[in-house]
């Protein structure tokens, strides 16, 4: 998401920098700053409604995990419950963050809300604590990935010499 958001605001400057004719002739008719403004605040558009989109695709996800952790790892706790703060965690932004940085960011799209230091500030903390509550799921999904992984490492090792080892080798229980 964070190359997406970064794209996004690079794709306004991109078109600027170069435009074809109906944009040029678009920018001699408004001006270029409200054509600027025009394209940043699509992008931003674009970037919101993606925040949305990723959250939603990011519930089911978790929902899914849920399930898989609940049925396929004999309801280990601590997985189960890994999942459910990153599903926690992707909730609080769905239901707090995300609405609130809209409204805000629509706020600061267009002066005069830009010029106001007040609605800026709100707006850049808000994206800051996206940008930790998106890291706190990228660190949990990594504990709980490690976790998964040495636990179905551990019990390959235990399961294999369970297998390997024969508590009699006399054939002579089979009927012959």
């Amino acid at each position: 998401m964070v190359l997406v958001v970064l794209q996004n605001l690079h794709s306004a400057d991109l078109v600027l920098v170069s435009p074809i004719g109906p944009v040029s002739n678009m920018a001699k008719t408004l001006g270029q700053d409200q054509i600027t403004l025009l394209l940043r605040h699509h992008a931003a558009e674009q970037t919101r409604n993606l925040y949305y989109v990723w959250e939603q695709v990011q519930i089911v996800l978790a929902l899914v995990l849920g399930g898989c952790l609940y049925f396929a790892t004999q309801k280990r706790v601590f997985s189960i419950a890994l999942c459910g703060v990153m599903l926690g965690l992707v909730m609080f932004q769905y239901l707090a963050i995300t609405p609130e940085l809209s409204y805000r960011g629509r706020e600061t799209d267009f002066p005069p809300g830009s010029s106001t230091s007040g609605a800026m500030v709100r707006t850049l903390l808000l994206y800051q604590v996206m940008v930790v509550s998106e890291g706190l799921k990228v660190i949990i999904g990594g504990v709980l990935a490690s976790y998964l992984f040495a636990f179905r490492t551990s019990r390959k090792r235990t399961g294999r010499r369970e297998i390997d080892t024969v508590d009699n080798a006399s054939p002579s229980h089979v009927d012959g």
